[in-house]
């Protein structure tokens, strides 16, 4: 696959979820609506620390987030756990916006390189190299761009029978 290609992917999956993040308020970021386990600003603070997570953890290079954003938007947190203030909707946008560029200027010719520490996925399978940590985030992001809709129609849906 050419480098390119690789970058162009997870470039189209964030601008879908910034796009998808459009019309998201500070008063319905955090509405968890019945059958769901997060929020709008958890899917979105979960995006950001996730390629940092995956990407640049496990290339060995510096992870460029607040510290607080671990606790709160990690796999396995959720917002009704939380006991600190979120960050703002602008904020995480901005470094979802700014972290585009970070990947592609870190990664730029290195997708060959292997991992000191491949990433097992499941039983079977395991990522080896930078371009399949790039190519999984792309992934990744992809699944919760799905649920991001799912949320917003839900909680478009809450505020009409609510409101």
């Amino acid at each position: 696959m050419k480098e390119n290609m690789l970058f162009d992917q997870l470039e189209f999956a964030r601008h879908i979820t910034l796009k998808v993040a459009e019309g998201v308020t500070e008063e319905n970021a955090d509405i968890v609506p019945e059958g769901f386990p997060n929020s709008l600003r958890w899917q979105l603070g979960h995006i950001l620390a996730s390629v940092e997570g995956i990407v640049f953890h496990f290339a060995n290079e510096s992870v460029n987030m607040p510290e607080t954003y671990g606790a709160l938007f990690d796999r396995g947190t959720r917002p009704s756990d939380w006991n600190t203030t979120p960050p703002t909707l602008e904020e995480i946008k901005s470094l979802l916006a700014k972290q585009m560029s970070r990947v592609k200027e870190t990664f730029e010719g290195r997708l060959d390189e292997k991992l000191a520490n491949p990433l097992p996925l499941g039983p079977t399978m395991q990522l080896e190299t930078i371009g399949e940590l790039i190519g999984f985030a792309a992934f990744h992001e992809s699944e919760h761009i799905g649920v991001m809709k799912s949320l917003k129609n839900a909680v478009k849906d809450a505020s009409v029978v609510n409101g």
